[in-house]
């Protein structure tokens, strides 16, 4: 069997040129060979050589943009990249590593994340993100490799964001404290032009600030589902424990100065109302629930 084809120049010797192109495909190769979702098949290299185009892109190139519909995988062979989620900084990716490959494993997903190239020059196997899927499809390991890649990667994001939301001290908490104190003092001024005694004024205050401070807390938009989820699991809770209390009482006929439902005069009726209502409060709970997971999983899969 003969042995691998040698580029050699019109002399029979090899020249500066043909070494360079030599040099370059063994170098793309060897640093497929070392790249995670690869994991050494000479299969999957083969196919990815065969299929991909080589490109090179200077410092500052933006190869992905965050939101834009584009597939293609960019299989890293020299350089670095910084990987940007609204402008925060998530991750740096160099050889023999890939970027863009989440977007890539089902068709039509956005991109999630801006890279960019932060070495002097960046050289890179492209890969359209059908090709890329075709290969999933025909190694079963590299689709496992490539599950278990996002997986790890999504941790870390989700991580590093966290950090990011505590250094900054939660700025919406502080928003919430800005505001309640507002209503808060709204709320006394109010009270007071009322002509309330002093201590209704401060009680009446800290009970607006504090309600303000809540309601605040609630519409924060990054668990504006997990947040009415709760809000509706803690109004069912205490629906049945009022209701339960309310029913036991008034229908024995015991007389509490308390303000509870008076079950003894049209029971069925109220009763009816009261399942109806606790059945709302369980489907909203539930509801917002799925969402917070929907949302959660969307996040967590970019």
């Amino acid at each position: 069997m003969s042995g691998p084809k040698k580029l050699t120049g019109s002399n029979g010797k090899i020249g500066p040129e043909e070494a360079e192109a030599s040099n370059s495909e063994e170098r793309k190769h060897a640093t497929l060979l070392r790249n995670d979702l690869i994991a050494g098949d000479e299969e999957i290299v083969a196919r990815v050589m065969e299929s991909a185009k080589f490109a090179t892109f200077p410092s500052g190139h933006k190869l992905i943009e965050q939101g834009d519909t584009d597939d293609c995988v960019y299989f890293i062979i020299a350089g670095s990249t910084k990987v940007r989620i609204n402008n925060r900084h998530i991750d740096v990716r160099g050889a023999p590593h890939t970027v863009g490959e989440m977007a890539a494993k089902k068709a039509g997903e956005v991109r999630t994340a801006d890279v960019i190239v932060q070495s002097k020059q960046l050289d890179a196997l492209v890969l359209s993100g059908t090709d890329f899927r075709k290969i999933m499809q025909d190694f079963p390991g590299f689709s496992d490799r490539l599950a278990e890649l996002i997986d790890n990667l999504s941790r870390s994001k989700i991580a590093q964001l966290g950090e990011a939301v505590e250094r900054k001290g939660l700025p919406w908490v502080a928003l919430s404290g800005i505001v309640s104190v507002g209503a808060g003092v709204i709320g006394g001024a109010a009270l007071w032009a009322a002509n309330f005694d002093l201590l209704y004024v401060f009680w009446g205050g800290l009970s607006v600030a504090l309600a303000g401070f809540v309601c605040m807390v609630q519409l924060n938009p990054d668990f504006r589902y997990r947040n009415i989820s709760g809000m509706a699991a803690i109004a069912l809770i205490l629906s049945i424990v009022y209701g339960s209390i309310s029913f036991a009482v008034t229908v024995d006929g015991q007389r509490l100065d308390l303000p509870l439902i008076d079950f003894s005069v049209n029971t069925d009726q109220k009763l009816k109302v009261h399942t109806i209502n606790s059945f709302v409060l369980l489907a909203l709970a539930t509801i917002m629930a799925i969402f917070d997971l929907k949302l959660t999983s969307s996040r967590n899969s970019r």
